[in-house]
């Protein structure tokens, strides 16, 4: 006799850089026995380069259609949290396939939190400006809408990794029609 596994649906956290969702994501797909994939290491490992080699030789707009890439792929899958990189809203059709299998929460945080946490990292491409602060503020506002569009929109700033995967595993929970 065979057994009938749920293919239960994916946790993907969408958000600004910093606001936690490779840390969190890490540690609620092992707290819930889900896989884990992050589609930043998916372009990375697909293309054969860093991300930050992508945006300085080809441009932001060839590391897009790359992210979209990886999103197709993600967006198959079945009881896997999935972290995305922070600008994969800006695409409709990122979110659209996103949303497919997945229940959507974005990962929030002030502009200031966000750059005590990210602002000294050389990686990443988007900060690469006179002022970083200015810069994730104007990004910030930008995204507003497109991150709206999430299921869940939940404040990392102030709050511990405990407190943000416990809100994340009740209203994932509360999604699928487990209380529990």
């Amino acid at each position: 006799m065979q057994r009938h596994v749920k293919k239960r649906p994916n946790i993907v956290l969408i958000g600004f850089m910093g606001t936690g969702k490779t840390s969190i994501g890490r540690r609620i797909s092992s707290q819930l026995r889900m896989r884990y994939v992050d589609t930043d290491e998916i372009v990375e490992r697909d293309s054969r380069r860093r991300i930050s080699d992508i945006f300085a030789e080809d441009g932001e707009p060839a590391f897009r259609e790359l992210e979209s890439e990886a999103v197709r792929k993600v967006s198959k899958l079945h009881n896997h949290v999935i972290s995305t990189g922070g600008g994969v809203v800006l695409k409709e059709a990122n979110m659209t396939e996103l949303k497919r299998n997945g229940i959507i929460f974005c990962l929030t945080a002030t502009a200031e939190e966000i750059y005590k946490r990210v602002g000294h990292q050389t990686h990443r491409p988007l900060l690469q400006d006179p002022d970083p602060l200015a810069k994730i503020q104007s990004m910030l506002t930008e995204r507003q809408s497109y991150y709206a569009k999430a299921d869940h929109m939940i404040s990392t700033t102030g709050r511990s990794f405990g407190e943000i995967i416990t809100h994340i595993k009740r209203m994932f929970r509360k999604n699928i029609g487990n209380p529990k």
